[in-house]
């Protein structure tokens, strides 16, 4: 029995010191910026409930992904970008994870956070994909921020 109440302890040290540092409780902001790829993105939450409603390219201020109803209460200055995305559940719950991030946030939550962000918006290539080819009519000059195609 004594080495059973020893070998809990450590457990019980590890799985504290394991737990997230993020205040799911509160959010710490309802916008948030960060460099993801290679743009200059931020995500907002327009009613304050700890959820996203959308995420946009700070360059041109277009809407990309929104959640649903949410694409009529865009704030003075941003657009719908032609090819926006509505959101799935996955999305916005990591995405909504961006708006708990503080400075007491460890590197490890903090790459959790944008690893899973990758995972789920590659969700969405496809779809963009055929919305800018569409929207290019078979030509092969890039037409946005969608293109990935680099000159050498």
């Amino acid at each position: 029995m004594i080495q059973f109440k020893f070998a809990v302890i450590p457990f019980l040290l590890l799985l504290a010191g394991c737990s997230s540092s993020l205040n799911r409780n509160m959010p710490v902001s309802d916008f948030y910026c960060d460099n993801f790829l290679i743009y200059d993105m931020c995500a907002q939450d327009l009613d304050q409930d700890g959820r996203v409603e959308l995420v946009y390219f700070t360059d041109t201020n277009e809407v990309f992904l929104y959640r649903d109803g949410s694409e009529d209460s865009l704030p003075q200055g941003l657009s719908m970008h032609r090819c926006a995305q509505p959101m799935n559940d996955d999305i916005i719950h990591h995405t909504s994870r961006l708006f708990y991030l503080s400075d007491e946030t460890s590197y490890l939550e903090r790459s959790d956070i944008r690893s899973s962000l990758m995972m789920n918006y590659v969700v969405f290539l496809p779809s963009i994909a055929l919305c800018t080819d569409g929207a290019r009519g078979g030509s092969e000059e890039p037409i946005d921020e969608f293109d990935f195609e680099l000159e050498f």
